[in-house]
């Protein structure tokens, strides 16, 4: 008897054991589970909305780049987003960075103007970081921003503002927006706004349902659109090393690479100086837009 109460025990506690295994921990966090996607390194990131009904019945024309059969790098555009939030030290350490650096200043914020008269006064080009709406996000772009399906009326009232607040500004280029840029609609009226004044758009690419390419050939406005995200997933040192390596994949193309930073401390300042001075040695020129995109029409 004893020995069948020894026997039940062992089983009860063997069927305990196996029965734990594979249970997560409560105090574990299921989002740190996750593989984390880093836009940079594709052309776009890996989950998006569903096209606009508009872009359905519209097929969106494809951003499309030239090759050649050499191994030459080409040059490389870097544009230096979200200026407005600070002043300082900071924002003259960015000034100070070689003068083909852009920056991309938003609007409505307390040094929007404060950035973009010292972009000017230091040598650097000024675009408009256009706040738009995303798709799903729980951050606001801005207390005004472009919305998808807002009125040409509302929209010209919108980057009117914009465009006189930075009226340096040689072109645009979104903040956010994957909702937006992806509204075919929506970007004929914002591109038809920047045709105006002479600028051109930059698509940051945060949507692989873009419509900012087709529209801006509709209207005979020059475009393009970003390729690395300097600074996601952060601007540690290894991630510096992968975007460098990564620009391997763009020898013999005949367009410059358009890569994107963030101004928001001194930590990104310090790794753009490092990527900077290291893509230097390595005979990689950093162009201006001006430069870049001889046939954009600012």
């Amino acid at each position: 008897m004893d020995r069948k109460l020894i026997l039940i025990s062992i089983l009860i506690i063997l069927l305990a054991v196996f029965s734990c295994k594979g249970k997560t921990d409560p105090g574990q966090s299921l989002d740190n589970q996750e593989t984390e996607i880093d836009y940079s390194q594709s052309e776009e990131p890996e989950v998006f909305p569903e096209p606009e009904p508009d872009s359905q019945s519209n097929p969106l024309k494809n951003f499309s780049y030239s090759w050649s059969e050499s191994d030459d790098m080409p040059p490389v555009v870097i544009i230096i987003d979200d200026f407005g939030n600070s002043a300082g030290t900071l924002l003259e350490g960015f000034a100070d960075l070689p003068d083909e650096i852009v920056f991309a200043v938003l609007p409505d914020l307390p040094h929007t103007e404060t950035a973009a008269r010292l972009a000017r006064k230091t040598g650097h080009e000024v675009i408009i970081h256009v706040p738009m709406e995303a798709e799903s996000s729980s951050i606001s772009p801005g207390t005004n921003y472009i919305k998808a399906g807002m009125s040409a009326s509302e929209i010209t009232e919108v980057m009117a503002d914009f465009m006189d607040q930075i009226p340096m500004a040689i072109a645009a280029n979104n903040h956010m927006g994957s909702k937006a840029t992806s509204h075919r609609e929506t970007m004929l009226n914002v591109i038809a706004e920047l045709k105006n004044e002479g600028l051109f758009f930059i698509d940051s690419a945060t949507t692989s349902n873009s419509a900012v390419f087709t529209a801006a050939s509709e209207l005979d406005v020059f475009s393009t659109r970003r390729d690395i995200f300097l600074d996601v997933p952060d601007i540690s040192d290894a991630t510096l090393k992968t975007k460098i390596e990564s620009l391997g994949k763009y020898k013999g193309r005949n367009e410059p690479i358009v890569i994107i930073s963030h101004c928001h401390n001194q930590e990104k300042l310090d790794g753009l100086r490092k990527f900077i001075d290291q893509i230097q040695d390595m005979g990689i020129k950093i162009v201006s837009l001006k430069k870049a995109f001889p046939e954009a029409r600012a």
